[in-house]
C-alpha cells in the first residue's frame, strides 16, 4: 500500500493547501464561508466556525512529521496545528464538551465531540514532544476529559456509528495515556458494534442500511483492529468490504439508492479506508478510490481526520478484484438489491423496504432507481426525502413508500407493493441506451423520477421548448410542450405517453435547523401515470 499512502499524502498537500488562508490567528480557529444565512440568533463571532473545521490539524500534523512532504519541518504549519489544538481546549466546557456549534452559528447543545477528540489525540500523539510543558499540560488536560466523558457515554454499549467511534478513540487514548479502564471501555464497545452488523455487511440506521454511514463504523472497527490486532472484528470488516464495494459507482462516489439517511453527493468518502485495508478485497477497493481521489472535489471536509488516519494505518497485503474491476456484470446483492453494469451504464435498483421513521435523519425509503453514466455522472435518482411525494419511485394506493419489496425472478427488475397494487420496474442495459419499463398489477400508479437537472442547466423538449432552469423559477411542461422526449443533464429520454415534467424540488435535509436545502439542491421530476398497459422509457447519453 505504500504507493496508495503516498497518493494520498499528495492529495493531502493540495486539499490542505486551499485551506490554509482560513486560519485565523488571533484564535487559532479554521473558518469556513457558511453556504446560506446565518440561523437566526446566531452570534456574528460564530458565523463561519465549527470545532470540526479544526479536524484538520491532524492531516497537517500528518504532512509536517513526514519526510518528502511540501510540509514537512515546517514551522509555519507546526504553529498552526498547535494554535488549532489551543483553540478547541479554548472552546471546552470545565467537563470537556464542546458546543456543537455549526458554521451558520446554530447550536445545537452540548457534545463530547468524537470527530475532533480523534483528531485532536493523534495530533497530540505525532507532537508531544514538540508543544512544551505547558501546552502539552493543557491538551492531555482536554483529551483526558473528553475520553473520561466518552468512556461513560458509551458505557451503555447503545450501537450507533458514533459510539463506535468514540469506542476506537478510547482505545487508542488509554493506549497512549496509560488508561485500561479507557481501552477496555472501547474494546466492548467495538464487540458491541461487530455483534450488531446485519447479514449484508452493514449496520442499521433508522431502519436498514446507510451506504455513507457505514463507512463510519468501518473505519472505527478498522483503526481498533490496526492498534489491537483482535481477530473477532476481522470477519465484521470483511463482511462491509463486501457490501461497499457493491455499492459504488465508477469513480468511486457512494451509491445512495440503498440509503435511507443520506442523499447523492458525487464525491469520495474519506473513511472508512483503513477497515477495507485489513482484507485483500478491500485492498484493491482503497487503491482504486486512491486512483480516483481529486482534492478540490473530496476533500471539502476533513471530519475526524480520516485521510490522515489512512495515510498513517493503511495495512498491507495482497489485493484481490472487486466489481468495478469487470466491464460488465448483473449482480443481485442478497435479496435486496440489482447492480448492473454495461459499458458506460451503471445502474442500481433496490427492493429494501422498511417502515417511515419519526426522527429527522431517517428519510422515508421510497426512491428506488438510480442510473449513472461514466461521462455524464448520475442522470437519474439522488435517493430519499421525507413526506414528499414526488420523490417516490411510484405513488400507489394513496401511499408513496411500498409495504414490500422484491427482486423478479427474471433477474431484470424489482417489484414493490404499495396496498392493493403491485409496481414492477424492469431494466435493460446495452450500447448506447438504457430502456426502463414501468408496470402496475391490481390497480393504477403514478411511474416517477428524479432527474439531475440542476440550476443553469438547459432542457430541450421534442416539441422545440428550450428553457434554462433557475432559481426561484418554476417549470412544468405537460405532454403538449414534451412531446416524445426531453434533454437533460447530457441525457436524452424518451417518455411515455401522457409524461411531464417539473422543476424545482428540493429534498428534506436534516442537518439545517429548518431542514431547507442549500442552494443548487433543486431537482427535476418526470413523472407518468401507468393504468392497465406498461410505460417505457428510453435514455440516451448525449456525446460531449
Amino acid at each position: 500500500m505504500a504507493s496508495v499512502k503516498q497518493r494520498i499524502l499528495q492529495v493531502m498537500a493540495e486539499g490542505v493547501t486551499d485551506r490554509l488562508p482560513q486560519f485565523d490567528p488571533a484564535t487559532g480557529r479554521f473558518l469556513q464561508e457558511p453556504d446560506g444565512p446565518p440561523a437566526p440568533g446566531a452570534r456574528p463571532d460564530e458565523i463561519g466556525w465549527c470545532v470540526i473545521n479544526q479536524d484538520i490539524i491532524y492531516p497537517l500534523a500528518v504532512l509536517y512529521t513526514t519526510p518528502g512532504t511540501s510540509f514537512y519541518g515546517d514551522r509555519r504549519i507546526l504553529e498552526m496545528v498547535q494554535r488549532g489544538g489551543d483553540a478547541i481546549r479554548d472552546f471546552q466546557y470545565p467537563d470537556g464538551q464542546v458546543e456543537f456549534l455549526k458554521i451558520d452559528g446554530s447550536r445545537w447543545g452540548p457534545t463530547y465531540m468524537a470527530w475532533t477528540n480523534y483528531a485532536w489525540l493523534e495530533t497530540y500523539a505525532l507532537l508531544r514532544d514538540e508543544l512544551g510543558e505547558e501546552r502539552r499540560k493543557r491538551w492531555e488536560e482536554g483529551l483526558t476529559l473528553a475520553h473520561d466523558g466518552q468512556a461513560r457515554e458509551i458505557s451503555n454499549l447503545h450501537v450507533h456509528n458514533i459510539p463506535c467511534w468514540k469506542g476506537m478513540s478510547c482505545y487508542r487514548a488509554g493506549e497512549l495515556f496509560g488508561r485500561p479502564d479507557w481501552q477496555d471501555a472501547g474494546t466492548a464497545m467495538i464487540q458491541a458494534v461487530v455483534a450488531a452488523q446485519q447479514p449484508g455487511g452493514y449496520w442499521a440506521e433508522h431502519g436498514g442500511p446507510s451506504t455513507l454511514y457505514n463507512y463510519v463504523y468501518v473505519h472505527g472497527l478498522g483503526l481498533y483492529y490496526r492498534f489491537t490486532g483482535d481477530e473477532r472484528v476481522l470477519p465484521a470488516l470483511e463482511a462491509a468490504t463486501d457490501f461497499h464495494q457493491a455499492f459504488l459507482y465508477p469513480g468511486g462516489a457512494l451509491v445512495e439508492t440503498v440509503d435511507g439517511r443520506v442523499s447523492y453527493h458525487d464525491r469520495i468518502m474519506l473513511m472508512g479506508w483503513v477497515g477495507f485495508s485489513a482484507c485483500p478485497q478491500g485492498r484493491r477497493l482503497v487503491r482504486y478510490l486512491a486512483e480516483h481521489l481529486d482534492a478540490k472535489r473530496d476533500l471539502h471536509s476533513y471530519q475526524g481526520g480520516a485521510i490522515a488516519s489512512s495515510a498513517q494505518h493503511l495495512i498491507e497485503g495482497e489485493e484481490a478484484p472487486i466489481w468495478l474491476d469487470r466491464p460488465s456484470f448483473h449482480e443481485a446483492y442478497r435479496d435486496w438489491a440489482l447492480v448492473c453494469r454495461e459499458g458506460p451504464w451503471f445502474a442500481c435498483l433496490s427492493a429494501f423496504t422498511c417502515p417511515p421513521v419519526a426522527s429527522r435523519w431517517g428519510q422515508d425509503r421510497q426512491a428506488f432507481l438510480s442510473l449513472h453514466h461514466d461521462e455524464r455522472g448520475l442522470i437519474l435518482g439522488g435517493g430519499n426525502s421525507k413526506d414528499q411525494a414526488e420523490w417516490s419511485s411510484f405513488v400507489a394506493s394513496g401511499r408513496l413508500m411500498p409495504d414490500r419489496g422484491e427482486l423478479l425472478p427474471e433477474g431484470d427488475g424489482i417489484a414493490l407493493t404499495y396496498g392493493a397494487v403491485r409496481c414492477l420496474l424492469r431494466i435493460r442495459m446495452g450500447g448506447t441506451r438504457v430502456i426502463l419499463t414501468g408496470e402496475a398489477e391490481g390497480g393504477p400508479a403514478l411511474q416517477q423520477f428524479i432527474v439531475q437537472a440542476r440550476p443553469g442547466d438547459t432542457v430541450t423538449s421534442a416539441t422545440g421548448r428550450v428553457a434554462t432552469l433557475e432559481a426561484g423559477t418554476a417549470l412544468q411542461w405537460g405532454p403538449a410542450e414534451l412531446g416524445a422526449w426531453i434533454e437533460v443533464s447530457g441525457a436524452r429520454i424518451a417518455v411515455p405517453q401522457g409524461a411531464t415534467f417539473r422543476w424545482p424540488t428540493a429534498a428534506f435535509n436534516p442537518y439545517a435547523a429548518d431542514g431547507a436545502a442549500p442552494f443548487g439542491a433543486e431537482r427535476g421530476v418526470l413523472s407518468a401515470r401507468i393504468d392497465g398497459r406498461p410505460i417505457q422509457w428510453e435514455i440516451t447519453a448525449q456525446s460531449r
